[in-house]
């Protein structure tokens, strides 16, 4: 008679050499967490220690347990049969959970993360925290050597009291009890694997307290319970995993890991479990990778511009509703003709889908956030899979085409409608209602049963099918997309010519300011109104040195005022910006702003007291030498020709409203000509308040006065 004998290596076969990679083997150990009942599970990778730790609150592990379940390969507490180790303990208080880890590869998916594994767990039983907690540590590297019994790998366990964890010295002693066991086995492993084993042995610096301490909640102190797993070293694939992207493209740990539940689809049940993953990197605050808001949200679910809910019963047949454009629901009924009648195998299932038009110009979605949708879908778009809440791999992401789509598309984009790119969605299975759908232990997807087929074929015809009806010129529901697509595109047409008006105004605008910038850094004004002002007393003084007659020099020293002011009246007219009445962006709003003060400060500073110094010097020159310099004359020159400026300018901007009227609301057209009558008012009565002063008996000081005013 003969018996098989089990290898170590066996167990690096069914762990880490099964695995595909690091993202899935954090994912099997999320799905471990979900079988202990946790609420919470929490992966913290600190770069610079090069430790990663993966905590759940789950009902954690006796020393039994731990050793009869966590280190029996093929247990069959999770097949429901009345031999062998009783099923795996429940948290009442919590609804029954399928079990997702059947095949019991999760613990042995550890080996992908790093080659040494510290676990410390701490069971609750009928609601209760146990006394203590059970410690062990694995080195992953003599299960691959050769040569090895699986049974002469002894692994150090250890029992601590809840009320203290154990240090860093205690986990020295484990890894000195692991070193013994390598020291007995050392004749049969080759020098160089040997010599990594015990380096990595030296090496593993751990302390579980001061971690608790550093992380909190879930802990294992206190009233908490559950198990947490130690990784050091990481594996350095990790770090490529997670920094490495494709343009547009998600990382490995993003396809892999975000969307673990679903948070997707409005009024799903919340997630039985909770997974969060926080990156430490080297500087700065953690980054939560794997946060709810990095994933799809149900009001982005809502926002896109159509979507598609409903059922397929145990016949294949559809029914749901499906929102065009967001309008009311339209309901359809889809049958599948394969079934000949008879229920499938893959029994009944949920589908949501929310679809983003693939052109902008034909979206409801705002720009912005259409491109940052774009984006997300680009990255992760696809229809992922749920089986009780739980995401099934690898099923979700445009690099995935599982059910052909991108395939299709690329035949012809226009009749097949539908892209990974531009939709997300769930399908919703139990373990109850979908049983037939196997996974494969790789967690490759589901095993190409019947069952699997039938699956694939009743959502590849419903896509085929209302492609055709609702997405499709020639299709029979077609007539609301396809009015509201052209609306939509014409609106956008629309849009892009005020937009290119719109950048004319502002390239035009940014022009004016930059000129009075540049003007304003050189000090141009400064300089021009001084060389008015310079201009005018060389006038007067050449005027009153002239053999003219006394009338003859007040005619010209009036003429010299007036030119002078109207030179003054240039540079301001030179000096004005007007807004364009579009849009700014903030650069060209804080500009517009900054030139406000600028130029207010300038009529305070240089023009305004230009135009008194005019007047003083000229008004000065005249009555040292006695001239008939008529003050009401000066005054009437200079309201009048303040006054046609005011006119001509409001007469500029109404020629302006008027040709926008039919563009803009009546109350613009109306606001402007007040304006307008506002302004021709406030002339008149300026110049009627002028003739008055004409006949009134007042001084220079107070003529000069009431023309500033």
């Amino acid at each position: 008679m003969a018996k098989f004998h089990v290898r170590a290596r066996t167990v690096d076969m069914l762990g880490r050499q099964q695995i595909a990679g690091i993202p899935t083997a954090i994912s099997e150990l999320f799905k471990n967490a979900h079988d202990a009942y946790a609420r919470n599970v929490e992966v913290d990778y600190f770069r610079e220690d090069d430790l990663l730790v993966l905590r759940d609150d789950g009902l954690g592990m006796t020393r039994d347990d731990f050793e009869k379940r966590w280190l029996t390969l093929g247990t069959e507490s999770k097949l429901g049969t009345k031999q062998g180790l009783p099923p795996p303990p429940r948290d009442l208080d919590q609804p029954k959970r399928p079990i997702l880890g059947e095949k019991g590869i999760g613990r042995l998916a550890a080996a992908i993360l790093g080659p040494q594994l510290f676990i410390l767990t701490r069971a609750r039983r009928n609601g209760v925290p146990g006394d203590g907690l059970v410690a062990a540590f694995v080195n992953w590297k003599l299960f691959e050597l050769p040569g090895l019994d699986l049974d002469e790998i002894e692994i150090p366990v250890r029992e601590f009291p809840a009320t203290a964890l154990p240090d860093g010295a205690a986990v020295r002693e484990m890894t000195a009890e692991y070193s013994n066991v390598v020291d007995r086995l050392a004749d049969r492993i080759d020098r160089d694997r040997l010599a990594a084993i015990r380096r990595d042995l030296d090496e593993f610096d751990l302390d579980p307290r001061e971690l608790n301490a550093e992380l909190g909640a879930p802990s294992l102190s206190g009233e908490g319970a559950g198990t947490h797993f130690f990784v050091r070293p990481m594996e350095r694939l990790v770090q490529d995993d997670m920094d490495t992207r494709e343009q547009d493209k998600a990382t490995n740990f993003e396809k892999h890991l975000l969307g673990f539940t679903n948070t997707m689809t409005p009024g799903s049940k919340p997630p039985p479990i909770v997974a969060r993953f926080r990156d430490y990197p080297d500087e700065g605050a953690p980054r939560e990778f794997i946060g709810e808001s990095a994933f799809f949200t149900p009001d982005e679910f809502l926002m896109v511009d159509h979507r598609i809910e409903g059922r397929f019963d145990e016949y294949g047949q559809f029914q749901g509703n499906v929102h065009v454009y967001q309008t009311k629901p339209d309901r359809y009924v889809l049958s599948w003709n394969e079934g000949d009648g008879r229920k499938t195998i893959c029994g009944p299932f949920d589908l949501s889908v929310a679809i983003l038009q693939g052109e902008r110009s034909a979206s409801l979605v705002p720009p912005e956030d259409f491109a940052r949708m774009s984006r997300k879908t680009g990255r992760l778009g696809g229809i992922y899979i749920y089986r009780d809440g739980i995401r099934v791999q690898p099923y979700g992401g445009a690099d995935y085409d599982w059910l052909d789509i991108e395939r299709r598309r690329t035949l012809g984009a226009g009749y097949y409608y539908y892209s990974f790119r531009r939709m997300f969605g769930a399908i919703e299975l139990t373990a109850a209602a979908n049983g037939a759908l196997n996974e494969k232990a790789g967690r490759e997807g589901f095993s190409e049963n019947l069952a699997y087929r039938q699956f694939r074929s009743i959502l590849i015809n419903f896509f085929l099918q209302s492609a055709g009806d609702f997405f499709r010129e020639d299709g029979n529901r077609s007539e609301d997309w396809e009015r509201k697509r052209q609306e939509l595109q014409k609106a956008d047409e629309s849009r892009k010519r005020r937009a290119r008006q719109a950048s004319s105004k502002r390239q035009n605008f940014e022009r004016s300011l930059e000129r009075f910038f540049d003007g304003l850094a050189g000090q141009a004004i400064e300089k021009e109104t001084e060389e008015t002002l310079e201009k005018v007393k060389r006038g007067t003084d050449r005027v009153l040195r002239s053999k003219r007659d006394p009338r003859g020099k007040a005619l010209a020293l009036m003429r010299i005022e007036r030119d002078g002011r109207g030179e003054l009246q240039e540079i301001r007219a030179r000096s004005i910006v007007v807004r364009p009445r579009v849009g700014l962006p903030r650069r060209l709003s804080n500009q517009w702003l900054d030139y406000t003060r600028e130029f207010e400060r300038l009529e305070s500073d240089v023009l305004g007291p230009a135009e008194l110094q005019i007047e003083e010097y000229v008004g000065t020159s005249a009555a040292n030498f006695k001239l008939p310099f008529h003050q009401f004359v000066r005054i009437d020159s200079a309201v009048r020709s303040r006054s046609q400026t005011a006119v001509g300018a409001v007469r500029r901007l109404r020629k302006e409203s008027d040709e926008a009227v039919s563009k803009v609301a009546a109350i613009a057209q109306s606001t402007t000509r007040n304006s307008f009558r506002t302004v021709n008012s406030t002339v008149d009565e300026v110049l009627s308040e002028l003739e008055g002063l004409k006949r009134a008996q007042v001084g220079v000081d107070v003529l000069a006065g009431k023309r500033r005013e």
